[in-house]
């Protein structure tokens, strides 16, 4: 699997973006989200690349540092999935979300970017309360 960076352009700041993404994903820089994506084949259930350039769109304003693997089938997506705090595995009927590496629940493919959204903004928010309640607590 690959990280996933934005589209590769000539401009200077989609540049410094894919920098930044690649030092997210070296864990040299932790600071939003790191997506992790399959480069789509035949087996994927659901368009992967279209799914990840909207949710890199709709996710830019994150910061709170999270994993979130999105891969289009069975045979890689759970282990990429199990890795993740989210990972979306690819499924027939239906998609399965892993939240902190366990199975949570089905998405169809009808408002999947929608409810993946949904999933990890609310996992963004339990993870920025719990890291401010260990460092009240520390």
């Amino acid at each position: 699997m690959t990280p996933f960076a934005s589209r590769w352009r000539p401009d200077p700041v989609e540049e410094i973006k894919v920098g930044f993404d690649i030092l997210k994903s070296l864990r040299l820089r932790s600071r939003g989200i790191n997506f992790i994506a399959c480069p789509s084949c035949s087996r994927q259930n659901f368009d992967v690349v279209k799914t990840m350039n909207e949710l890199e769109g709709r996710l830019d304003d994150l910061l709170v540092p999270l994993d979130v693997a999105v891969i289009g089938c069975v045979v890689n997506g759970p282990g990429e999935a199990k890795e993740a705090h989210v990972g979306l595995t690819g499924g027939s009927p239906n998609n399965l979300v892993y939240i902190d590496g366990k199975p949570a629940q089905k998405l169809g493919n009808e408002a999947l970017v929608d409810e993946l959204e949904q999933l990890i903004r609310r996992k963004a928010a339990e993870k920025l309360e719990a890291d401010a309640a260990l460092i009240a607590r520390s």
